[in-house]
């Protein structure tokens, strides 16, 4: 199952609003209060059981309680549209068909869920399939199937719910519903030997749990322990990290490893509910983790984002975040982010409405919107951007233009595949934002850095202490020389002499007191440069440095 729409209509601050969703890895975004607490309510009401052991949450919506305050009508309104598949959501594909007006010929289908709530207390229930109403009968059945099927799994960051099991002194954790149907009822069937069905569920569950931590930078491995029970429905188990040869419940963890594994833990139940041999009961459920981002590093959460936005395409289950983090968006599809904020009138703050995020600069909206300094991400947005998996950054423009110019008229020197894109990060400075720049290279599977000559103090420290290496992740560029401290330096002798007795008061500048005129000339030199080196005839002989350069970046890329 996959959710395509909610709308609301005078629900909470959502006044008159609607959102569409896509497929994988989608994220709510905005400030307190901006709504993202009400979408969330009005999938939990249609989607989430009702009636859970060990769950006190409350899913129901009602007019008295949730009408908009500021509004005068006399009706609520609440829908969610949902996208079937005949095979991944059998058991409820089975309704569906069973129970709409015209039978269900192909292998998808489209299903609308509305709710109105009046003022005299009454409730209308409508349900649609690919755009036919259902008779109030009928839609009811649907109703009940959508709520009682496992078609939801949440995951509260910063107020797991998840239940606890207290045995021998300390309290463990209890996997609800996390094993398959197929494990509970074979332990149901063999009660004598519930202790070793357990335990092989458990050792199933502990390789794909251990796959899934695999995908995170840290060394992680699992443990599961069973305890012995007589419920067949709930199974405590006591959850185990190792970190190289160090074991440690994982209670006693930082409250970011424990909230990325218990995510994972829900991704992993959600991915096992759709796996179900037997057709009955199978489903693919929508994963909803509130707050990932909580108590992780902003590096830790660019990975951990893209590590959720990798599990949703892999498993093909759609995953809804709701966060405060830039670095957790859907950085490969953006039309995936979803950025809420409030109307103001009088001072006071009334309906949420969805920010247009569009174009290059799409995270500007962002970074503005949850608190981050948009300069930060500008020098970023053609990384933002890119459509490549593979890149090397360099200093400015003009780096740009020569690996141009060298590919398009020397390209027997120019080593670098047609998929590694050249971009520039527009300036050393945006180096020494190491969060940011981590969470940048992130987004790709593999990044070289250059920056010029006279900036390696201060730039190589900031990338080694993000575990870059030198000359295999990251070099400078240039020679030591008056104005050779970057890629000019590696120009032909000839370029210089031509360039610099054609430019002799710009050098005679170079070494001025002046700041402002050294800049300038500096300037002036290196457009000189390029101008050169794009019409000048020069020999392969020539190019000795460049090449050199070239060959480095390529074997980083091998």
């Amino acid at each position: 199952m996959h959710l395509r729409q909610v709308s609301t209509r005078n629900f909470r601050t959502l006044q008159n609003f609607s959102a569409n969703f896509s497929s994988a890895y989608c994220t709510l975004s905005g400030q307190n209060n901006a709504g993202k607490t009400g979408i969330v309510s009005i999938i939990r009401h249609f989607l989430d059981e009702e009636d859970r052991r060990y769950r006190f949450t409350e899913n129901s919506i009602s007019f008295q309680k949730d009408l908009t305050q500021w509004s005068d009508d006399d009706f609520m309104e609440v829908s969610i549209t949902v996208h079937l598949d005949r095979h991944d959501d059998a058991e409820v594909f089975f309704v569906v068909d069973k129970f709409s007006p015209i039978s269900l010929t192909g292998d998808f289908a489209t299903v609308k869920l509305s709710e109105t709530f009046n003022k005299d207390g009454s409730v209308t229930k409508v349900c649609s399939v690919n755009e036919s109403d259902l008779d109030a009968q009928n839609s009811s059945e649907v109703f009940k199937k959508l709520k009682a099927a496992a078609n939801l799994v949440v995951h509260n960051s910063t107020n797991p719910d998840r239940p606890f099991y207290y045995f021998s002194g300390e309290m463990t954790e209890v996997l609800v519903s996390h094993f398959s149907v197929e494990d509970r009822k074979k332990i149901s069937d063999a009660e004598r030997n519930l202790s070793n069905k357990v335990k092989k569920a458990a050792r199933e569950h502990k390789e794909e749990l251990s796959r899934l931590l695999g995908k995170l930078g840290e060394n992680y491995s699992v443990e599961l322990t069973t305890l012995e029970t007589s419920r067949s429905s709930r199974f405590p188990v006591s959850v185990t990290l190792n970190d190289k040869s160090v074991e440690v419940n994982l209670s006693a963890w930082g409250s970011g490893t424990q909230n990325r594994t218990r995510v994972l833990m829900s991704v992993l139940e959600a991915d096992r509910i759709r796996k179900s041999n037997s057709a009955e009961n199978r489903s693919t459920p929508v994963v909803i983790v509130e707050e990932p981002e909580s108590f992780l590093h902003p590096s830790a959460q660019a990975e951990f984002g893209k590590v959720l936005n990798r599990l949703a395409t892999d498993f093909d289950i759609q995953i809804i975040a709701t966060t405060h983090s830039p670095y957790m968006l859907n950085q490969t599809h953006p039309e995936a982010n979803i950025l809420l904020h409030r109307k103001t009138h009088r001072a006071k703050l009334k309906e949420t409405y969805r920010i247009e995020t569009e174009g290059d600069d799409w995270m500007v909206p962002f970074a503005e919107n949850l608190g981050v300094a948009t300069d930060e991400f500008i020098p970023w947005k053609k990384i933002i951007s890119s459509t490549s998996n593979r890149a090397v950054l360099v200093e400015g423009e003009l780096d740009v233009s020569y690996f141009e110019i060298i590919k398009n008229r020397f390209p027997q020197i120019y080593p670098l595949a047609d998929d590694i894109e050249i971009v520039a990060y527009n300036g050393k400075d945006a180096l020494k934002n190491t969060q940011l720049l981590k969470f940048m290279i992130s987004r790709l599977d593999r990044v070289f850095i250059t920056f010029d000559l006279d900036a390696m103090n201060t730039v190589s420290c900031k990338l080694e202490s993000i575990g870059l290496e030198m000359e295999k992740d990251f070099c400078a560029i240039g020679v030591s020389g008056p104005g050779k401290e970057c890629i000019e330096g590696l120009l032909p002798k000839s370029i210089h002499r031509s360039v610099y007795s054609e430019q002799i008061d710009a050098v005679t500048a170079l070494g001025g007191a002046d700041s402002s005129a050294r800049r300038s000339a500096k300037s002036k030199l290196k457009k000189a440069c390029i101008e050169k080196f794009k019409s000048e005839d020069v020999d392969e002989s020539d190019l000795s440095e460049l090449k050199k350069l070239l060959l480095k970046i390529s074997r980083a890329f091998d």
